[in-house]
């Protein structure tokens, strides 16, 4: 059997395929906060020496490396489709940033990696929340990650505050 590219129902209208790939992103993008609310709320409510304690730490701080690195990928995907040679370069170069701050982070010791990740999900939430769509982006997806970056952010200030005590330096 050959590959066959699904027809468009006839219905389909570029407006109805722009609200799926919304809601799409959307539903995807929350499921996405899943773990990041649910580790960071089981920092705060387990006691320290509670067996799953340290497996949450490093769970989240490992998620949300690999989540920063898929946040460079999707600057890396818009870099290469642009025209402009000007700007594709200076895109590139900064679009691997959040995977190097990423694994950067995994090297710092706890609470110090949930600190680093928040300014680096802080700062890669505002470069695409105001990148509007004459820069490729559409319009949706800068409210998307306006709201992203809120909550991400504040569930890595949550697991930073829940696990201060612990610090080697404190």
């Amino acid at each position: 059997m050959a590959f066959q590219i699904p027809r468009q129902k006839p219905d389909a209208t570029p407006a109805n395929a722009l609200e799926q790939t919304s809601r799409a992103g959307w539903l995807l993008s929350l499921a996405g906060y899943v773990p990041f609310a649910a580790l960071a709320l089981s920092l705060f409510i387990l006691a320290d020496d509670h067996p799953w304690y340290s497996l949450a730490q490093q769970a989240l701080a490992t998620y949300g490396a690999v989540i920063l690195s898929f946040l460079g990928g999707t600057r890396w995907g818009l870099a290469l489709q642009t025209r402009n040679e000007d700007v594709a370069p200076r895109v590139l170069v900064l679009s691997i940033v959040p995977s190097l701050v990423g694994w950067f982070s995994l090297l710092a010791p706890v609470p110090y990696v949930f600190a680093i990740q928040a300014l680096a999900f802080a700062g890669q939430g505002a470069w695409d929340a105001f990148t509007g769509p004459d820069q490729g982006f559409p319009q949706w997806f800068s409210k998307l990650r306006l709201w992203l970056t809120l909550i991400v952010t504040g569930a890595l200030v949550v697991a930073f505050f829940a696990t201060v005590q612990q610090s080697p330096l404190g």
